[in-house]
């Protein structure tokens, strides 16, 4: 293998005093002593006597104690090379095993293939001859650092062959400072100046001799300070003893007056605690600028105030002074900003600019050249260039000086009267224009143009209108109006929007129209108005007042159904609401009693003949037995479709709607057909009517369970159910309704209060069906009726997934929800559709229960390998001392009555009390009011 090196000289000076053989003697001792050692040295150092084990002892620590790697490299007698013993250190520095076969070509393999050649040429030279070798090389370490090396070795000739005894130690620090180092020069190409750390000089190269007029050989040895003594108390000996301290590079420019200068100075901390300063002598461009100062300053008296864009340019330089104007004209914040700018930007088309440079030259100037030049933000305006070639008074330098006004609005106005008459004659909307002429101190207004909408719409053509009045056109009444909108749109000077009702020939229209003034000097000399054709908004707005009225009717009528004592009293009450809310000529109610179908309510309006009501079989062809059969609204656009003997009048229409099984309400017309918000509201009513009948039913038969206990607790539970399921009739109704007239009022684009009510009703229809499943859960766990699954279920993953489903209700209210980490799958032979419930109602509980800004958090966690804790944690407003032991009652709340501050069922702590039981588990609270709640419950795993 081959030889290695050590580090600078001035770091291993103390090596070096062994000589080599001190240090080769040093080095093969450890490496034949604790190294690999051969055999035959092993026997004759084991029959050493003890002298010699100390004396080994002693080298081995010394060595340990050296920086670097030492090693031994063998030469033998026919010119093989080998290492024969490498230190343990390899491993740290070189990322090598210290195993000494085959050491020498892995380490060969990892020297650069730009470094090996010379590498190999020094170790084949220092073999050849036995002489001391020294060598410095990178070496790319297995993990991809690059390392430096500096190994050195001396000879110990040997009977056969020969052997180098050496030291490897890392100079990479040195290189790199050195290559720093060199950068640094090779950048700085002027005056260079170095000081040692008590501020004496120690370099001096040619460039700063000349600056100073001094010898290198005067300045060396003595300080900056008694050199330049007029530095002291200035920002030089400021920022050179920062530096010092801080040991950190600086720039900065100054002048010096002792030689009346200005540099740009660089300073840096050298290594061995002094300074390096890099002089640029940077005069002449200072006085340049200061010269640029004063001519800009001069041409910004003269042309600071010219409206028009003012400039002076030199072939050389680019732009040299711009007025405000021209800077401004230009998009650009500051003068320096435009002067940096390529000037070819300026020009929309930079070929235009070549151009004009030939022109210019050619004629010595251009005179109102009209130009698109190009803003700083990449925007176009027209410019007229003008400029002169004028000559500096020295004669030494022509100037060229321009002029630029912008007259992008003139042009703009131009454009724009090409594009009115094409936009006027292809709107798509219906123009005219009208004159406005001063009478006195009354304006007075005549049509002026009509564009080919409008004449196909109105009905008049430019002809029939131009120099006529309004008044002459509509009439006085229609004129009126119209007239007092254009006098306030020429008052305000500014646009005006009105809404107005114009009879047309197919009959009224409505308008919505827009009046824009024309100012011409000051004046508003015409106005500008577009009519449009919002006739059919306005119907669809009437039908969705008409539609919300009925729905507010309605429900308002309702109120009084749902209170009725009796069954008897129901028809009546329906039939009020018919006639309340709807206008149908036929209004009939019907209940079933027994196999019969008797007429309980009947009205008749605007009818010249309606048919008897009389009972009638459930079995007869009925609209009525048609809509109890199938459920919901049924409707017979033509009574002679039905199969019976009843003579129907008049009547054509008839629809008929189920009061669930209990009868039947019937609204007839004797034209027409039925709206479908009607049928819906219809059904609602039904629903209603249902609601109310099986009320009295199950009120009549719990009235005759009374004095059964046991029965009265099961009556109880299927009343629940039996009440919750036939509630869902007319909700589901309901619901479906409010839907239908958001949809409604979504694609009309109406907002305002018919979109709040209805999404009010929505929502108070979701909220009450949430209620109605906690009461259906409710009932059929007190009823023995909820069965439990036992296959497996993982509860980290259904707090998981609850908690993500219920985000977005935690982020609508500014509540963080927070799920802890059980760190592994928590697994529990248990009904995971129970369990999900009991996640979901305790983290919609704590959300309910915290304020905005407050925090919930949920985890799950195996608490022994029998139980796992579920936990759920809020900051919210806590449960009286009091109140705690009543919230796992049904229908029971902290806060109760219609004066409630939270709304709920009062069923979610008692679903999750009973289904943690039927699990096995048990559940605890602990809460202090205002701080915040924290269940726990633990489920058998």
């Amino acid at each position: 293998m081959n030889l290695f090196h050590a580090l600078d000289p001035t770091h291993v000076t103390y090596l070096l005093v062994f000589g080599a053989g001190a240090v080769g003697g040093l080095l093969g001792l450890m490496a034949f002593g604790f190294v690999g050692r051969p055999a035959e040295t092993r026997r004759r150092e084991a029959a050493s006597d003890g002298r010699q084990a100390a004396r080994d002892a002693r080298l081995e620590a010394l060595t340990e104690t050296m920086p670097g790697v030492p090693y031994e490299f063998r030469v033998g007698p026919d010119g093989e090379q080998s290492i024969a013993f490498i230190g343990d250190g390899a491993t740290e520095l070189l990322g090598l095993a210290p195993e000494p076969d085959g050491f020498y070509e892995r380490f060969v393999e990892h020297i650069p293939e730009s470094h090996r050649g010379a590498f190999l040429r020094s170790v084949e030279e220092a073999v050849t001859t036995r002489s001391h070798w020294r060598h410095e090389v990178p070496f790319d370490r297995p993990d991809g650092e690059r390392i430096w090396l500096l190994g050195s070795a001396e000879p110990d000739p040997q009977e056969k062959g020969a052997l180098f005894r050496g030291l490897l130690l890392n100079i990479t620090e040195r290189i790199e400072e050195e290559r720093r180092r060199e950068q640094v020069i090779r950048r700085v190409t002027d005056a260079i100046v170095e000081v040692d750390a008590e501020w004496c000089f120690t370099l001096v190269n040619d460039q700063a001799e000349a600056l100073y007029g001094m010898k290198e050989e005067h300045l060396l040895g003595r300080t900056l300070w008694d050199v330049f003594p007029r530095t002291k108390g200035t920002r030089f000996e400021e920022e050179y003893r920062r530096v010092m301290r801080s040991r950190e590079p600086v720039r900065f420019e100054e002048r010096f007056g002792g030689m009346g200068t200005w540099f740009d100075i660089q300073v840096y901390p050298n290594p061995d605690g002094g300074l390096a300063f890099y002089f640029d002598d940077v005069t002449k461009r200072k006085e340049r600028e200061e010269q640029l100062r004063e001519r800009e300053e001069l041409l910004r008296s003269i042309t600071e105030n010219v409206s028009e864009g003012i400039y002076r340019s030199t072939p050389e330089e680019g732009i040299v002074y711009a007025n405000s104007a021209f800077v401004e004209m230009f998009g650009y914040e500051s003068r320096d900003e435009l002067r940096a700018a390529d000037p070819s930007t300026f020009y929309a088309d930079p070929a235009e600019r070549e151009a004009l440079y030939r022109q210019e030259d050619e004629q010595g100037g251009l005179d109102g050249v009209e130009v698109q030049f190009q803003r700083n933000d990449g925007s176009t305006f027209t410019g007229l260039l003008s400029t002169q070639q004028v000559d500096a008074p020295d004669g030494n330098q022509v100037y060229n000086d321009g002029a630029v006004t912008d007259i992008t609005e003139r042009k703009g106005r131009e454009r724009r009267l090409e594009q009115t008459e094409t936009l006027f004659q292809n709107a798509q909307d219906a123009l005219f224009l009208i004159d406005v002429r001063q009478k006195d101190s009354a304006a007075s207004f005549t049509y002026r143009r009509v564009n080919p909408v409008y004449e196909r719409k109105f009905g008049y053509t430019e002809e029939d209108v131009r120099g006529r009045s309004p008044e002459e056109v509509f009439g006085a009444e229609t004129a009126e109006f119209l007239e007092e909108r254009l006098q306030a749109c020429k008052r305000r000077r500014e646009p005006l929007d009105y809404e107005e009702k114009i009879p047309l020939e197919e009959g009224m229209a409505y308008f919505r129209t827009r009046l824009a003034p024309v100012i011409v000097d000051g004046e508003v000399k015409q106005i500008v108005g577009t009519p449009r054709d919002i006739t059919q908004r306005k119907r669809r707005e009437q039908m969705l007042k008409s539609r919300r009225r009925k729905i507010e009717a309605l429900y308002r009528a309702t109120s009084g159904l749902l209170s009725v004592e009796t069954r008897d009293a129901v028809p009546g009450r329906i039939a009020e609401v018919l006639q309340e809310v709807f206008g149908f000529p036929l209004r009939h109610v019907g209940l079933v009693e027994g196999e019969m179908l008797v007429p309980k309510e009947t009205v008749g309006e605007d009818l010249s003949r309606m048919p008897e009501p009389k009972a009638q079989p459930l079995s007869e062809d009925l609209v009525a037995t048609r809509a109890i059969q199938a459920g919901e609204a049924v409707v017979v656009e033509s009574t002679g479709g039905l199969e019976n003997d009843l003579d129907y009048g008049t009547l054509s229409t008839l629809a008929g709607i189920p009061i669930g099984g209990h009868g039947a309400v019937v609204v007839g017309k004797e034209a027409g057909t039925f709206d479908a918000l009607d049928l819906r509201l219809l059904e609602v009513l039904g629903g209603y009517g249902t609601l109310v009948l099986g009320r009295l039913e199950r009120e009549e038969r719990l009235v005759q369970a009374r004095e059964e206990a046991e029965e009265a607790a099961q009556l109880k539970s299927a009343m629940l159910a039996n009440m919750s399921h036939e509630v869902r009739t007319p909700l589901m109704s309901m619901i479906g309704s409010a839907d239908l007239l958001r949809e409604d009022l979504e694609e009309a684009g109406l907002e305002g209060e018919p979109a709040d009510m209805a999404e009010q009703i929505f929502r108070s229809g979701q909220r009450l069906r949430e209620t109605l499943d906690s009461v259906l859960e409710l009932s059929r766990l007190e009823s023995g009726a909820y069965t439990l699954d036992d296959d497996s279920a993982y509860l980290d993953v259904v707090v998981r997934e609850v908690a993500q489903e219920l985000n977005l209700r935690a982020h609508e209210k500014g509540i963080q929800l927070e799920v802890g980490s059980p760190g592994a799958s928590v697994e529990a032979g248990l009904d995971e559709t129970a369990v999900r419930r009991i996640v979901r109602n305790l983290v919609e509980n704590a959300i309910k229960f915290t304020p905005e800004g407050g925090k919930v958090q949920v985890r799950v966690e195996p608490e022994d390998e029998e139980t796992a804790l579920l936990a759920v944690e809020d900051t919210g407003v806590g449960i009286a001392e009091e109140a705690r032991e009543d919230i796992f009652d049904a229908f029971k709340q902290e806060s109760e009555g219609l004066g409630r501050e939270y709304e709920g069922s009062g069923l979610g702590l008692s679903i999750v009390d009973r289904l943690t039981t039927m699990l096995g588990g048990t559940i605890e609270v602990e809460s202090e009011k205002g701080t915040g709640t924290r269940f726990a419950v633990r489920l058998p795993r």
